[in-house]
């Protein structure tokens, strides 16, 4: 009786280590630090603790004796002050594949080499590549499989975030992902775009919907070409996408539009942050809409001027978290991507909590929160609280 009794004591003290960690992985574009006004963006406004990996992007220069990150120059040690607070933190560096010097065979297992030493010196945990399905000839599978063979023995991720103007471009990457990628970034967003479908406004990113391309019909291509679910994570943006429509015109989507206006913050026509589309909601006077069947996402609609008003489609808290759930629960999926931090609502200016987006995204995926001081002597002093109870209730058996 005494040997079960142990038995039980022990099992129960142990902590559980079956569930398998989910990936909350965050962009951050290091272009934000140039930012002035609302936008303005430091590296100290980034939470430790609310993704499991932080990438930045991008730099175009992995050469040895590098004195700063990117095009911002930004140095070395800044980029990893958030690691410091959080030691499992992973942090990569991002490269656009328009900017990989890696195509020409005869010297690709020496850049290869030089890459590992650059992530390497400057303690780097691994290495993302943006694929632009369009925007290179790079011969991939041999590149790949290099790349892997060297990163594995260097302990160095390698994820890859793919953005595709048609699935069927996916076909040729599976194989590499499959057996060569830590984890693919499936970039489900933009599915209609304002300098594109400049005369269709429609959500950009809904999870179900009756056009051809949404956030399931991505994902299912993905699994039914067996990439295995824990690799791939949801991509989720944290901007929405504009048009200018007619003042007289109807609201539901889709609708007849033009592309929306230029945002400084973003650098692009048609694309808003969340932390102006939620401050234009509460201060601006502009009106939201949802859809009837929650599968889209919702819209927001600007006062009239000059005869006009802004349309915009995007991802509010209510959508994340039901994106979140989707990849979760019903997908199984490795976890979650979003594109990017500094354009979340980081500053808490609408008044929900800093980074609203990313924070309803990462409770829905259990990511673990900074314990408190005080919480942690708690959490330590429990087991030995019931260790005692315990050995005063053998002694009595």
């Amino acid at each position: 009786m005494k040997l079960i009794f142990l038995t039980f004591l022990c099992w129960s003290a142990t902590p559980s280590l079956t569930q398998a960690e989910t990936r909350l992985v965050c962009y951050l574009d290091v272009t934000a630090i140039n930012r002035t006004g609302d936008g303005a963006f430091g590296l100290d406004k980034i939470d430790p603790f609310l993704c499991t990996h932080l990438i930045y992007g991008f730099t175009s220069d992995m050469t040895i004796n590098s004195d700063s990150y990117g095009s911002t120059a930004i140095p070395y040690d800044k980029l990893f002050g958030p690691r410091v607070k959080n030691p499992k933190l992973k942090i990569s560096a991002s490269v656009k594949s328009e900017d990989l010097k890696w195509d020409n065979p005869n010297t690709t297992q020496k850049t290869i080499n030089t890459t590992v030493d650059y992530l390497k010196k400057y303690r780097f945990d691994g290495l993302d590549i943006y694929w632009n399905m369009s925007s290179s000839n790079v011969p991939v599978a041999p590149l790949f499989s290099a790349l892997r063979n060297a990163f594995h023995k260097n302990g160095l991720l390698l994820s890859l975030a793919l953005y595709t103007e048609t699935t069927a471009e996916v076909i040729y990457f599976m194989d590499i992902i499959a057996e060569h990628i830590d984890f693919v970034s499936v970039l489900a967003y933009d599915l209609v775009r304002s300098t594109e479908q400049f005369w269709q406004a429609d959500h950009p990113a809904p999870l179900y919907s009756t056009q051809s391309r949404n956030v399931d019909s991505l994902i299912h291509y993905f699994l039914e070409h067996d990439i295995p679910a824990d690799k791939i994570n949801l991509g989720i943006p944290m901007y929405g996408s504009s048009w200018t429509i007619p003042a007289s015109s109807k609201l539901e989507p889709p609708l007849s539009a033009t592309w929306g206006p230029f945002k400084k913050h973003t650098g692009r026509v048609g694309q808003i942050p969340y932390f102006e589309i939620c401050a234009n909601i509460r201060s601006s006077g502009w009106q939201v809409f949802g859809e009837d069947d929650n599968s889209t996402g919702p819209y927001a609609v600007s006062p009239e001027q000059m005869g006009n008003k802004i349309w915009v489609g995007y991802d509010d808290a209510d959508t994340v978290t039901r994106k979140s759930d989707y990849a979760r629960n019903i997908r199984g999926l490795g976890g979650v991507t979003v594109w990017d931090l500094s354009q979340d609502d980081f500053r808490n200016s609408c008044g929900k909590g800093a980074y609203q987006l990313t924070a309803a995204i990462s409770r829905i995926l259990g990511i673990p929160r900074a314990p408190s001081s005080a919480s942690s002597v708690r959490l330590g002093l429990l087991p030995i609280m019931f260790l005692g109870v315990a050995w005063s209730l053998f002694y009595r058996l």
